[in-house]
């Protein structure tokens, strides 16, 4: 059957059918669709091998598939389907071709983890569909997926390793791999062990084409594709690939489409974005089709077991608080789910006015199993289809994470036989989360978001539901006033950017989701703003934040005419007179310096006072606050002694990484002498402690070593046998699981890859350089330790660019996010 790619042409059915792709499982289908959809082929996806039938083909042709150029089919291997299940898979692939007197070249699309049995998938196709020769590239650069020396890797760590350290249930318990070795876990980062496992490929010929061929060129990687053949046709060939970045799939296409035999493409959504190249396709326009947001409910379906997936939830939950979260595994929560009613109108009462924007169907951690435990992800789809049934027509769009969870999603709701069902890729959410829309079958005209477990930013969720669900349904929806924390939001100083992203957070939906804000500033400067960035939430001086008519507030606030922003009226405090009009901007000023730190002390008393739930700062000028009689080094120290603090420790905190400052402003001299065994003991713990309170039951505590290399054994410093590592002991008799001091050089990167939940950095700026070169952007400063919750930007006053309307208010709505966040319940 294999024959040269170039050859290979339907006749009749499908006539422009160029190629077909096999999936191990639906989530990777969609993956891979994704990227060759983004390479301007036409592309499908069919949920399983029933839809290439005679009787369902009909079906598929009468659903304006005549353009089609590459059908993807799910086999389902990834989920242990059996031998039988996946003859019967090959032999209706077989059908498929007899019935057009025709082939067209086949692509293998595996997982780019490299789950499932690679050896075993590989041989089944090669024998069913009469390849001798195989082309294995499992990369995909984009999502860190890259393979070296035939050892694939994630993130550059050997992705059995890799995959150990995201599985979530592998993170529960103290004894969690801190500080595992590579060499302590099973080899199966080795595609050529993998291929041969099993003995499915045990007498194939395994050759390996190195990154340095592949950095030559695609004539080189040719070269080496015809290189050492026996010309026996008995014999099989596996080629496995180095590739570092998605060049080398592209230069192994060009290679690819000059062979004159026929390879078997092996590889995950990384290569299939460079099927045009490898087949020799025509390709068109790679615009998206428009998809208006839908008025309805958006349903989460998450039964992935994983840190990333866990991350993305946590993303989800602080950015959509009016998102109701059911745990499918509680008998209760679902019961209690079942008596919404979702049909009744908007004017009929007031049912549907607490009728959620958003759903999450999750399990709960000690019954998550992820796509590997068929039973418990068998009921939290089960819910999900009684869910989906229910809100009928008021589904806005379905987000599943994990392919199994996909696949039984919608084999629950599919209710009658024979009707065929694809998927049309109609948007891209972020990298490997295609928009899909579903056609035939009884989700027919259903907008579907695919997530691989293992893929996707932290905010793919968030990304999802704005892709998904009308402006005015995820601006306010369910959000009940009364429930929300007040949050103070001070100012900062007004001669610097303050005001100006105070006033662009005002608008935006997400913060009246999140908290009830409070100003804590100028009402002339922040009207200054509002003009400069045509921003149009005005502020409402008042007297007492116990005396706002909340109901009121919510009440006029209403999207503006343009985007997304709102426009009505946000409560401003201010306990002193600012004269605005003598403040210049972007210059030092005694006048903006007294007023940003009495801004701070009246938000440290409306949160004693319980008139506040948090403080969140903007940035102040530490020169202005001191010129003004206010000697303190920050804002951390203005809190302390304001709050009546002991003592307090400065966190960086974003997404990706936390890291919390055993000692704070002083100079570098300094930090020997003030790092003590019972401070670095305190901060061990308070940062314990905080994770403990975000719903991290046994966190993993870094500790950075103060010295090169850790001190190496006494060589360059003596501070960590005589302070870290008695520090350290005394908290692990505690119960904390606390790392030996690391060598920074290595700790942060091997923290961004999971192993860690926080780091200790034993001084400022060892912690401050690395989160801010990570996450710039959403790193919030938190400070722990005080009897009230404050976090605050990450950026100074911007002087340079006061008064410009340039400024970025992202960082503030993190702040005012983790905030939130952090406020109990």
């Amino acid at each position: 059957m294999a024959e040269p790619q170039s050859k290979r042409r339907f006749g009749c059915k499908l006539s422009s059918l160029a190629g077909l792709v096999i999936a191990d499982d639906l989530t990777g289908a969609c993956d891979a669709a994704l990227s060759i959809r983004k390479s301007g082929v036409n592309v499908s996806v069919v949920e399983s091998h029933q839809c290439l039938r005679h009787d369902t083909l009909a079906a598929l042709e009468d659903q304006s598939l005549d353009s089609l150029q590459v059908l993807v089919v799910n086999n389902n291997a990834r989920q242990d389907a059996s031998q039988a299940e996946l003859e019967d898979f090959y032999a209706a692939i077989r059908q498929f071709f007899d019935d057009n007197n025709a082939a067209v070249p086949v692509y293998l699309k595996v997982d780019s983890s490299l789950r499932g049995q690679l050896g075993k998938d590989i041989a089944m196709a090669m024998s069913h569909l009469d390849y001798k020769r195989c082309i294995c590239a499992p990369a995909l650069p984009e999502a860190g997926r890259t393979t070296i020396g035939g050892v694939h890797l994630l993130h550059g760590v050997p992705v059995s390793l890799a995959l150990k350290r995201d599985s979530l249930t592998a993170t529960t318990h103290p004894a969690a791999a801190v500080g595992k070795s590579v060499e302590a876990l099973p080899g199966r980062s080795s595609i050529a062990s993998l291929l041969q496992s099993g003995h499915h490929l045990a007498n194939a010929h395994v050759k390996s084409i190195d990154v340095d061929t592949v950095v030559a060129g695609w004539q080189n990687i040719s070269t080496a594709l015809n290189e050492n053949e026996t010309g026996d046709e008995a014999d099989v060939t596996v080629a496995v690939i180095d590739v570092l970045e998605q060049q080398h799939l592209h230069d192994l296409a060009l290679a690819v489409s000059q062979q004159q035999q026929g390879h078997l493409l092996v590889g995950s959504a990384g290569l299939a974005g460079e099927l045009a190249t490898a087949w020799n396709i025509p390709t068109g326009g790679t615009e998206w089709p428009k998809i208006s947001p839908k008025e309805g409910v958006v349903v989460f379906v998450v039964g992935s077991d994983t840190l990333t997936s866990s991350a993305q939830v946590q993303c989800l939950r602080a950015s959509t608080p009016a998102i109701l979260e059911v745990d499918a595994s509680s008998d209760s929560q679902v019961h209690d789910l079942s008596k919404l009613n979702f049909q009744q109108s908007r004017e009929s009462g007031s049912s549907s006015a607490r009728t959620p924007g958003a759903i999450l169907l999750t399990l709960s951690q000690n019954n998550q199993a992820g796509d590997s435990c068929t039973d418990e992800v068998g009921k939290l789809t089960s819910v999900a289809k009684d869910l989906v049934v229910r809100l009928g027509s008021k589904l806005a769009g379905l987000v599943v994470s994990g392919g199994y969870t996909l696949q039984s999603l919608l084999a629950k709701c599919q209710v009658t036989e024979g009707v065929a069902q694809r998927f049309d890729v109609v948007g891209e959410v972020s990298s490997c989360t295609p928009l899909l829309r579903v056609v035939g079958g009884a989700l027919d005209d259903c907008l579907v978001v695919s997530k691989g477990g293992r893929l996707g930013e932290n905010d793919v969720f968030v990304q999802a539901l704005k892709k998904l669900c009308s402006r005015d349904v995820r601006m306010l929806r369910g959000v009940r006033q009364s429930q929300l924390p007040v949050l103070a939001i001070t100012m900062g100083d007004v001669a610097g950017i303050g005001p100006e992203i105070v006033a662009k957070v005002m608008q935006l939906p997400e913060t009246w989701q999140l908290c009830r804000p409070v100003v804590v500033g100028s009402v002339a400067a922040l009207q200054a703003a509002n003009i400069m960035t045509n921003t149009t939430v005005a502020p409402l001086q008042v007297d007492s934040v116990a005396t706002i008519d909340w109901d009121s507030v919510y009440s006029g606030l209403a999207p503006a005419e343009s985007g997304e922003a709102l426009t009505g009226k946000v409560p401003v405090v201010s306990s002193v007179e600012c004269d605005y009009k003598q403040i210049p901007l972007g210059q030092v000023s005694c006048i903006a310096g007294r007023c940003a730190a009495e801004w701070v002390i009246q938000a440290v008393k409306l949160c004693l006072t319980g008139d506040a739930s948090a403080i969140v700062t903007a940035p102040l000028n530490k020169e202005s606050m001191n010129k003004a009689g206010y000697h303190y080094a920050g804002h951390t120290e203005l809190l302390a002694k304001e709050s009546g603090a002991r003592t307090s420790r400065l966190m960086l905190a974003s997404e990706k990484m936390k890291v919390v400052h055993a000692t704070g402003h002083c100079s570098l001299a300094d930090v020997a002498t003030k790092l003590t065994v019972e401070r670095l003991a305190e901060t061990i713990v308070m940062s314990g402690e905080f994770l403990r309170n975000q719903g991290i039951a046994h966190p993993r505590i870094a500790i950075a070593g103060l010295n090169p290399h850790a001190g190496d054994g006494g060589l360059f410093g003596t501070e960590e046998a005589g302070v870290l590592t008695p520090a350290i002991a005394q908290c692990r008799a505690k119960g904390w699981t606390v790392s030996d001091p690391i060598p920074s050089d290595t700790l942060f990167c091997r923290t961004l890859k999971g192993e860690f939940d926080i780091v200790v950095a034993m001084y400022h700026d060892q912690g401050h350089i690395p989160a801010k070169l990570i996450d710039f952007g959403s790193t919030v400063n938190v400070t722990l330790g005080l009897p009230i919750i404050r976090t605050s930007v990450d950026h100074g006053t911007a002087f340079d660019i006061a008064g410009r309307g340039i400024a970025d208010p992202s960082n503030l709505l993190h702040a005012i996010r983790l905030a939130s966040k952090m406020v109990p319940e």
